[in-house]
């Protein structure tokens, strides 16, 4: 990995009926869905501290985070999962947290 900086994948969550989708081979089947079966809404989000980031929606207009501020990624503030991501994808190094 250029610069020596370790790549972050966040992995969206998916709920069915207000119900979180909990069988690990349609999980695995979900995230795979290309972009346009899910409203352009990616299953696997990489994130490298430094690169360009453009906010797409009102996020806190109060706070000037509104639709079309650009920024740049610093860091990800985040609990750990306590459940296992298994979704290691071979379109990333293997290096990256998950």
């Amino acid at each position: 990995m250029e610069m020596g900086l370790r790549p972050m994948v966040c992995v969206a969550q998916d709920y069915f009926q207000g119900k979180i989708i909990d069988d690990l081979r349609l999980r695995k089947t979900i995230l795979e869905l290309p972009g346009n079966k899910t409203e352009h809404l990616p299953g696997y989000l990489p994130l490298v501290p430094g690169m360009p980031v453009l906010l797409t929606e009102n996020v806190a207009t109060e706070l000037g985070l509104s639709n079309g501020t650009r920024g740049i990624f610093h860091q990800l503030v985040y609990e750990e999962s306590s459940a296992d991501i298994q979704f290691q994808d071979k379109n990333f190094p293997t290096n990256t947290k998950f």
